[in-house]
């Protein structure tokens, strides 16, 4: 019984969410098809995404022997199950409007099974921290940018992203201290993050072309002027604003926690109700 009261927790918890996407407005984020498309974009990116990671953790589970990081990668899996639930059900707005996401979550699926088939473990797993990385610094980003996020119209759908960059900042270091606890080195990290780059950003502007095009809205100049500037301008632009945070992952001290984010946690956890955790 000692022995057990002695054990450590795990660093984050696993919170059980079960939204209801029903009777959204289709083009939830500024009232705009190209930003309500593109944050359907990376929805779609999720379910299948997510399995990933937590296929390419899992697979080297055995090797890590600190308990903490033990505990800490149970409920890394238990987040990353549960977002990829809530990411699933958000097809039920899809479908309401008549997105096809699900067309778009196999493509994932078919992508991944390809580069399962032609990857090592070690390989795998640096992959999931380049991923990681990018979901962490996305998530960051919309937690300190409320002028974007205010421009979430639907409170469901933000509700939604919200907790998921909460989340995704919590558990952004452990796949990257099992890559290292696994023997994981500079190269195959670094190698793998720019492999991990073009097909993330070639497979985002596949979908949101489809997207836009299967809406009718591909030929709509002033949504893409607005899109656009709010994912690339030069000062705050959501994607520009993430070179730094990922050219950062290029150093070789590197570590994601080097990009301290537990007070914005913490405040966003309190402004969504999480007790405690």
């Amino acid at each position: 019984m000692t022995a057990k009261a002695n054990l450590p927790s795990a660093s984050f918890p696993v919170r059980r969410m079960d939204f209801s996407f029903a009777q959204t407005a289709k083009y939830w984020f500024a009232d705009d098809p190209f930003m309500s498309h593109f944050m359907n974009n990376l929805s779609s990116l999720f379910p299948y995404g997510e399995k990933f990671f937590v296929d390419s953790v899992r697979a080297v589970r055995d090797q890590v022997e600190d308990p903490q990081l033990k505990k800490d990668i149970s409920a890394f899996i238990g987040q990353e199950a549960m977002h990829s639930k809530e990411h699933a059900a958000y097809n039920d707005y899809a479908s309401e409007h008549g997105i096809d996401l699900e067309r778009l979550e196999l493509r994932i699926k078919v992508l991944l099974e390809g580069v399962t088939r032609i990857t090592t473990r070690k390989q795998r797993l640096a992959a999931t921290c380049a991923l990681e990385h990018f979901t962490a610094t996305m998530a960051e980003q919309l937690l300190q940018r409320e002028d974007l996020t205010t421009q979430m119209n639907e409170p469901k759908l933000y509700q939604l992203w919200m907790w998921h960059a909460i989340e995704e900042n919590e558990h952004k270091a452990v796949a990257y201290d099992v890559y290292q606890a696994t023997g994981g080195g500079y190269f195959t990290r670094v190698v793998m993050m720019a492999i991990s780059t073009v097909i993330f950003f070639g497979v985002i502007g596949w979908f949101q072309l489809h997207l836009l095009r299967k809406d009718r809205q591909l030929f709509n100049w002033r949504s893409w002027g607005k899109g656009l500037g709010m994912l690339f301008s030069l000062r705050n632009g959501f994607l520009t604003k993430l070179l730094l945070p990922y050219l950062d992952y290029y150093r070789p001290g590197f570590h994601p926690n080097d990009h301290d984010t537990r007070h914005l946690e913490q405040r966003w956890r309190q402004r969504l109700g999480f007790e405690g955790h």
